[in-house]
């Protein structure tokens, strides 16, 4: 189980909810369970590992782990025993080594990551749950995202929620918090992580990449900064410019549909997608039409079936998409 690096303070944005969360803990007030949702990329993640630090730490320092105790290095560390990380990669290794004759060797290729969080995880929590805590007292679970938990697994984790446990605090981290079972959306307390606007995304963002280029992955990432930040260090803000020039010279006929498609098809569906209903939502925005809301949903149905374990076929998806653009677009 690995748990990603421990923050140091909360992003600037997040400062009103962070003296929040710190005044309830300080007077003993924490939810046991606590949903934090909002659009992805805007930092549930990191105000969650901010506020698990700081439950572990030793010595925290104004709120805030010290970041030097041994609580704080385990943490970092991904080895803490107070701590429990769900993901979809939960339980994912590096594919075994043979060293039988010295020389160490990958015997087969590591697992592909799963598109849900399992049962199997869920079980595991449990297990955590009922345990005594090893060090201060208090233990804390983050499940993230939490809208890939599946019917199973969700539904083995309502009774955690609801009965806890002493010192226990079970964190949720939900992009999609609609996707969640209504029972156990019941038995958190919710806390809406908002977007920061456009000034503070760029004043943040200009510390890390250019404001060119913020400015184009800002546009695709419905405004939140670490998805833009992410997209940028992947180069996606290059790929998101060709994407484009495919679609606007599918709609203009300067190639087919079938061209377009096989082209779309080569990167990542769900990615895709998420850019075209960024486009379609600025373009409605601006002349709002009957053609272009059903052409969105069209999307939103295309990006379920993409987020689903059925595994679509990307480019027969992209056709149908493609000739219904055609028509929004003429």
């Amino acid at each position: 189980m690995t748990s990603p690096a421990i923050p140091m303070a909360p992003l600037p944005w997040q400062q009103t909810q962070w003296e929040s969360l710190s005044e309830r803990n300080f007077h003993g007030r924490l939810p046991h369970a606590l949903l934090l949702h909002g659009t992805a990329g805007v930092g549930k993640g990191h105000l969650a590992r901010l506020l698990a630090s700081a439950l572990l730490c030793e010595s925290p320092a104004n709120t805030l782990a010290c970041g030097r105790c041994h609580a704080c290095q385990m943490f970092a560390a991904g080895s803490h025993p107070d701590f429990f990380f769900a993901s979809t990669a939960y339980g994912m290794h590096d594919s075994p080594e043979d060293e039988s004759d010295g020389k160490v060797r990958k015997t087969k290729k590591p697992a592909a990551p799963s598109k849900q969080i399992k049962i199997d995880c869920i079980r595991d929590l449990i297990n955590f749950s009922v345990h005594s805590a090893h060090q201060s007292g208090k233990r804390v679970a983050i499940i993230e995202p939490a809208e890939l938990l599946n019917h199973n697994a969700a539904n083995a984790l309502l009774k955690t929620l609801e009965e806890p446990g002493e010192g226990l605090f079970i964190i949720l981290v939900s992009h999609q918090p609609s996707r969640l079972l209504p029972t156990l959306r019941s038995r958190c307390q919710a806390l809406l992580c908002q977007t920061p606007d456009h000034a503070q995304s760029i004043e943040w963002l200009r510390h890390h990449i250019s404001p060119e280029r913020a400015e184009t992955a800002l546009a695709f990432s419905h405004s939140a900064p670490l998805k833009a930040l992410a997209a940028v260090h992947a180069e996606h803000d290059l790929l998101y410019r060709e994407v484009m020039l495919t679609l606007e010279a599918c709609s203009q006929r300067e190639v087919t549909y079938l061209f377009a498609a096989e082209s779309l098809a080569k990167h990542d569906a769900i990615m895709v997608l998420e850019w075209w209903l960024a486009l379609v939502h600025r373009q409605s925005c601006a002349n709002p039409s009957a053609d272009m809301l059903g052409f969105s949903d069209r999307l939103m149905d295309a990006r379920r079936k993409a987020q689903g374990t059925a595994n679509p076929n990307a480019r027969m998806l992209f056709e149908t998409l493609l000739i219904n653009w055609i028509n929004v677009k003429n």
